[in-house]
């Protein structure tokens, strides 16, 4: 569950993008040690490439990722050396990095933004693949060494399951904060009318200025589109997004499972599995082939579509568009 309201003025950016970050994945964090090694089943042998993971913290969500990614490691004789926890601790992932400079890695495996920026400032020659950061663009996640998952959906797929659900003609609705994610909706404004529906914008530049935002376009749209935007998707805009959303039957598609499982309607958002297996094909590629040290950003393989039942059935949205579909995962 999300943790109990946090005084965020007080506290620097970085650390409250982390407490957002921490309440969009959500769920079920496990209490380990930080810093615990997760040992593998099996010594490295000298014929064999060895890799390390460095999660930010234990959440479903990236344990699933590592677990693709050791499942593929497996298959293709990628041994992985050992797994390390923060648990969201800068100073841990001080301490942690002395540990992964002696082990000598082929390569890292970063889960998470605070592990994907530790690793960028301390291991510039070490191959690195980052995954599961929200808005990677803003942490200038680039280097010659550095390969990253993208942890959206493409704007295209998102409109796209929208209109299956929904239909064409709709009035998408999105509030925005444009330093935080203002690509992404200049990328939304140039794909949306190519579905057949028309974007309605927002600008706001604080948390406090939501509940307004969302009063002056409610009787406006026929859906609102939650971005990951740190300055929206706070425990208290969401609460009060779902509220107006519940009064005013008002459907809400977003890219995080977490935030479906909170209230809304539908996300669209990669597979964690899937996103861990991709991570090992990509390890393969820079293994197999040392002057290569990095891939870009790819998009993630596959997706799933998220739906909450319940919140379907209080709008009145009926879902028989989508189910047929084998990547949907129906909550509750």
């Amino acid at each position: 569950m999300v943790q109990k309201c946090y005084k965020f003025c007080a506290l620097p950016i970085f650390i409250r993008f982390l407490f957002i970050l921490k309440f969009v994945f959500c769920i079920q964090i496990l209490e380990v040690t930080a810093g615990e090694i997760i040992t593998p089943l099996r010594n490295t042998h000298a014929s064999e490439s060895a890799v390390i993971v460095i999660r930010s913290q234990q959440i479903a969500a990236y344990e699933e990722t590592s677990r693709g990614f050791e499942e593929g490691c497996r298959e293709k004789n990628i041994s992985i050396k050992a797994i390390y926890d923060l648990k969201g601790d800068i100073e841990e992932g001080k301490r942690i990095t002395q540990h992964i400079k002696r082990d000598k890695p082929n390569l890292i495996l970063a889960v998470g933004v605070l592990a994907a920026t530790i690793v960028k400032e301390q291991f510039p020659d070490i191959p690195i693949i980052f995954c599961m950061v929200i808005n990677h663009e803003r942490f200038n996640l680039r280097g010659t060494n550095i390969t990253g998952i993208s942890s959206e959906a493409p704007v295209e797929n998102q409109f796209a399951i929208l209109k299956e659900l929904l239909g064409a003609d709709k009035r998408v609705g999105v509030i925005y904060d444009p330093s935080k994610s203002g690509k992404i909706v200049s990328e939304a404004a140039l794909v949306v009318e190519k579905f057949k529906l028309n974007l309605v914008k927002k600008e706001i530049a604080s948390e406090n200025e939501v509940a307004s935002a969302l009063k002056s376009i409610v009787k406006k749209i026929d859906v609102l589109w939650i971005i990951p935007d740190s300055t929206v998707v706070t425990k208290n805009s969401l609460d009060a997004i779902f509220q107006a959303a519940e009064k005013n039957h008002l459907p809400t598609f977003c890219t995080s499972s977490a935030i479906v499982k909170g209230g809304a309607l539908i996300s669209i958002s990669p597979d964690y599995a899937s996103t861990g297996l991709q991570a090992s094909q990509i390890a393969q590629k820079l293994l197999n082939n040392p002057a290569t040290t990095t891939l870009g950003i790819k998009q993630p393989d596959k997706l799933k579509i998220t739906v909450n039942t319940t919140t379907a059935k209080t709008i009145g949205i009926d879902l028989s568009p989508l189910r047929s579909r084998t990547d949907i995962v129906l909550y509750p």
